[in-house]
């Protein structure tokens, strides 16, 4: 799942892992935080145009999104800086109005990390690594080969039992509708008065032995 997120977002497998970290520990989903900086990223790259909302917003938070020699930075290290700009504006509805122009409708949703500010994500950051949550590309992909291997063997299950269904198949169309057939020959208003008479009789024996 991480291997497939970092290929989805383009994101380093750690910085994906950091976000979960820090996710779970700020109540952050890692949905909102990864479609936050999709946001971003496109954002960013209507603001290189130099005008517009995208370019105004920006500016007004003191943040550029291309580096010295006009390419554009890093969506991660925006990311962290507009996170700690936005915890700088006492306003609450400014912010959120800067915040939705930023990264989106979610934006309000990244308010615990707003709050946390840039510092605080640095150390959840470190805080991840030095407790051995993030694991390196080598583990994770000795990880996912046995994912893959766990994946193929429920894919023969699988296959085992189509074989079995697809000769089984026949015999229980045949048994089923036989027993079918059998249900519609039964009058079952007269088993029913046979039971009726039965429990009838029984309860009258009880009766009498009582």
């Amino acid at each position: 799942n991480v291997m497939q997120l970092s290929t989805q977002y383009g994101l380093t497998t750690d910085k994906i892992q950091e976000f979960q970290y820090m996710s779970e520990l700020t109540d952050t989903s890692l949905e909102t935080i990864t479609g936050s900086m999709t946001k971003l990223t496109k954002n960013m790259q209507t603001a290189t145009k130099g005008t517009g909302d995208a370019y105004s917003r920006f500016e007004k938070l003191g943040i550029s999104v291309t580096d010295t020699e006009g390419n554009l930075r890093s969506t991660d290290e925006v990311f962290a800086e507009a996170i700690s700009r936005l915890g700088n504006v006492e306003n609450a509805t400014e912010r959120d109005a800067l915040a939705m122009n930023v990264f989106g409708k979610s934006a309000m949703d990244l308010n615990p990390l707003i709050a946390v500010g840039r510092e605080g994500l640095a150390d959840y950051r470190e805080e991840a690594h030095e407790m051995g949550y993030v694991l390196d590309t080598d583990t994770l992909e000795s990880l996912g080969a046995v994912d893959d291997a766990m994946q193929r063997a429920n894919k023969r299950i699988d296959a085992v039992k189509n074989q079995i269904g697809r000769y089984l198949a026949p015999i229980v169309a045949e048994i089923t509708e036989a027993f079918a057939e059998w249900r519609m020959s039964v009058d079952w208003q007269q088993v029913g008065q046979v039971i009726k008479t039965t429990m009838e009789i029984i309860g009258k024996a009880i009766k009498g032995l009582i």
